[in-house]
């Protein structure tokens, strides 16, 4: 015997499984979020070790590649972790510590030159400038580096769920990546498997050569900053060495924080530490961005910046640093939907 189900009741059945769902979403979006975080997390981890797995594959059985691989990079950054953490954190509570003591400097500084332009300009006023919200900040930032250190056991806790993750994604993800492709519709099946090949392929070639840069003008920025004599020079060059890899607007914000910390000293300093800088950037624009990337964007400057700005409206400085990835992603989905569909 069939069971029949009328129309208007299947309608109703559907809207009440769609608004349960909704319900559950809702009420559990906090432990659903920590979980798509941490998959989120291992699906990276994999797709960052997956060229290595596969290299280690040629002498080794999958899993015996896939916790090779693993380990080697664990291996690398604990190496790391290890040489620079104990002074970076020393670095990053002594920068905490001075920090509000820096922009009330800064504020008195500009305070200064306001006044000393107004004289000058008789009849002409500046608008000041409140440094209330930065002050506050940089005082609950000084107040915050316990907390930043007791969150670190959270921060390995999470790491080593999302290692582990990364592993049984890594040996099994051929099959993984059949059951999403069985989840597609199979008019669509052969294009989405188009599309997410050459995604993959060209968003790893850029990150592989954002981070080869980033860490070459990391290195050369803790150089420069610690010849001229700027205190923390090795957390300054790193946070220059990240927001490098925003275009354009990264180089002056990664900046923006040595010269200030440098103005609390003199303007001297200051002025060497963005000399200093602004050679850094040249060697980076004229030699080393230049023989890593070559043109892989392709993108306009105008897009760039659009993208940018759109990154930074929904996410920050984060978004600002995916917006390109994305911006490309996008591209190389809409070529292969176009090769297919058009024959060009």
């Amino acid at each position: 015997m069939q069971l029949r189900i009328e129309p208007n009741r299947r309608r109703w059945a559907i809207l009440g499984a769609v608004l349960a769902a909704v319900a559950v979403v809702v009420l559990l979006r906090r432990p659903i979020a920590q979980v798509a975080e941490l998959i989120l997390g291992a699906a990276a981890a994999c797709f960052v070790v997956a060229p290595l797995a596969n290299l280690l594959e040629k002498r080794l059985s999958r899993p015996a590649a896939a916790l090779a691989a693993l380990l080697a990079v664990l291996a690398v950054l604990a190496g790391g972790l290890w040489l620079l953490l104990p002074a970076l954190l020393r670095e990053m509570a002594d920068l905490a510590r001075t920090l509000p003591g820096i922009v009330s400097a800064a504020s008195n500084w500009l305070a200064g030159a306001r006044l000393w332009l107004e004289q000058r300009l008789p009849g002409v006023r500046l608008p000041g400038m409140d440094f209330s919200a930065l002050q506050g900040f940089a005082t609950a930032l000084a107040g915050g580096t316990i907390t930043f250190a007791a969150n670190l056991a959270d921060v390995a806790g999470k790491l080593s769920m999302a290692a582990v993750l990364a592993y049984f994604f890594l040996r099994d993800r051929d099959r993984l990546l059949l059951r999403l492709e069985l989840l597609m519709p199979q008019a669509w099946r052969v294009t989405a498997v188009r599309m997410a090949s050459a995604a993959s392929r060209e968003l790893r070639l850029y990150l592989q050569g954002q981070l080869m840069i980033a860490g070459a003008v990391a290195a050369l920025a803790v150089a420069a900053l610690a010849i001229v004599g700027v205190r923390n020079a090795l957390v300054l060059g790193l946070l220059v060495g990240v927001l490098n890899m925003i275009p354009y607007f990264g180089p002056f914000i990664g900046g923006v924080p040595a010269v200030l910390i440098a103005l609390t000293e003199s303007w001297q300093k200051a002025a060497l530490t963005a000399a200093a800088l602004v050679v850094v950037q040249q060697l980076d624009g004229s030699w080393i961005s230049p023989r890593v990337m070559g043109s892989l964007t392709g993108f306009s400057p105008a897009a760039v910046l659009l993208g940018i700005y759109g990154g930074a409206r929904l996410g920050g400085v984060l978004g600002m640093l995916l917006a390109l990835p994305a911006m490309m992603t996008t591209r190389t989905l809409f070529r292969v939907f176009v090769q297919k569909y058009e024959n060009i």
